[in-house]
Order: structure tokens, then C-alpha cells, then sequence
């Protein structure tokens, strides 16, 4: 396996995984008791948890997503996590100095990044897909 192949398929994968966890860790401390928020985040979060231990499980033993379905996965990854920062940032200003909106603006930001490696997992399935 060629280091490229490695970035691809696993490296890209984990580092969404990772943040992905620590995204849900944070929410757990900071909720802010508004539903559109909320919801969102804990949903994109959960959700792409599950979505990619399957994807890295399925990688692993042989078994992965079809490359149209995981460009499918990654788009929509980038959107609600974008969205979900986006909508924390946009609450978080309006909390006082504490510990918590600190907690809630490393929350926001980490699943704006998170967004945008999902945009440069999309991208580089995309162009895999075209070749």
C-alpha cells in the first residue's frame, strides 16, 4: 500500500472519526438548550460516528462502500457539519465569559473542520470515480 493509498482510505477517514467523537464529547458538556441546535448537532455527530466506523470497518475487512455512496456520505457530511458549527457559533457569542462557551466555540469550530476534510474526502472520491 502506497502512501497516497494510506491518506485516502484510512488517514482522511480516522482524522473524520476522531473529530467526529470529539465533536459529540463537547456537545454532551455544552448544550444550548436551543432544539434546532441541538438536534442537528447531536444528529451529525451520532450519526456520522456510526456512519464512519462502517465505512473504516468495511475498508478493513475487505467490504467497503461503493465509491458513489461514500461521495453521497461525505457530501452530506460536510453540509450538516458545516451547519451544525454554524449554528453553535451563532449561539455561543450570546453566552457570557465561562468555561462553557469556550467548550462551545471549540465544539463549533472542530465540526467546521470537520466539514471541510468531508469536502476533501468528497473531492478526492469524486475525482476517483471520474478517472
Amino acid at each position: 500500500m502506497n502512501v497516497g493509498h494510506f491518506f485516502r482510505f484510512y488517514f482522511l477517514k480516522f482524522l473524520e472519526l476522531a473529530i467526529a467523537i470529539a465533536c459529540i464529547g463537547l456537545h454532551f458538556k455544552t448544550r444550548t438548550n436551543e432544539f434546532d441546535a441541538d438536534t442537528l448537532s447531536a444528529a451529525a455527530f451520532g450519526g456520522y460516528i456510526i456512519i464512519l466506523v462502517g465505512a473504516i470497518g468495511g475498508l478493513m475487512t475487505g467490504v467497503p462502500l461503493t465509491r458513489r455512496i461514500y461521495l453521497f456520505y461525505a457530501l452530506v457530511g460536510c453540509a450538516v457539519f458545516v451547519a451544525a458549527g454554524a449554528l453553535n457559533l451563532q449561539i455561543m457569542k450570546y453566552w457570557g465569559k465561562s468555561e462553557l462557551k469556550y467548550y462551545g466555540f471549540s465544539k463549533a469550530i472542530l465540526a467546521i473542520i470537520a466539514g471541510g476534510f468531508f469536502l476533501i474526502d468528497a473531492l478526492i472520491e469524486w475525482r476517483e470515480i471520474m478517472t
